[in-house]
């Protein structure tokens, strides 16, 4: 039936957005824009993530501490 293989591609679809997502957490990036990312253009997002460098924590800008 076309309607099974339209839901089974659909969460396929979803599934591959979550690996993206799950990849770009652990190069640091936040979880749930790249998920809506990853399931509307996964192409581009792959590549996305492969072109630019990890995220490294602390090599921002320079916070002061108060107290």
């Amino acid at each position: 039936m076309a309607s099974d293989v339209i839901i089974v591609a659909g969460f396929g679809w979803v599934a591959v957005g979550v690996a993206i997502a799950a990849i770009a957490v652990l190069r640091g990036r936040p979880f749930w824009p790249w998920l809506v990312y990853g399931i509307a253009f996964w192409p581009l997002a792959i590549v996305h993530l492969l072109l630019f460098k990890p995220r490294v924590p602390g090599t921002g800008p320079i916070e002061e501490e108060e107290g």
